[in-house]
């Protein structure tokens, strides 16, 4: 095969979850320090391994994992999303047929 799907890297990866959560890339860092080490790290706390990820490119082992974790949910939301459409549809379609039934016999 000439072109192969490649993996997407690690910074890849956090800007993938950072679009999908709709936070920055450093909030990102925030949430992973928090459900790694429970408990919420202050902005000074996070800003080294914040600038290591601007500037070198590194992704902390906390991070990685936190992002493939949301990644991998990623897809359990959209079937939820999908199935709370499919809901609200069967649901108001009902009604809106019935309020033009109404509306129709009252003209």
């Amino acid at each position: 095969m000439l072109f192969t799907k490649s993996k997407p890297t690690d910074i890849q990866q956090v800007h993938m979850a950072a679009v999908w959560l709709g936070v920055s890339e450093f909030q990102v860092f925030c949430d992973a320090w928090q459900a790694w080490y429970n408990e919420k790290p202050s902005e000074k706390r996070i800003e080294p391994y914040f600038v290591d990820f601007l500037g070198q490119d590194a992704v902390p082992f906390w991070v990685r994992n936190y992002i493939r974790i949301i990644l991998n949910r990623k897809d359990l939301f959209q079937n939820e999303k999908k199935r709370v459409l499919i809901g609200a549809l069967t649901y108001y379609i009902p009604l809106l047929i019935f309020f033009i039934l109404i509306m129709r016999a009252l003209l």
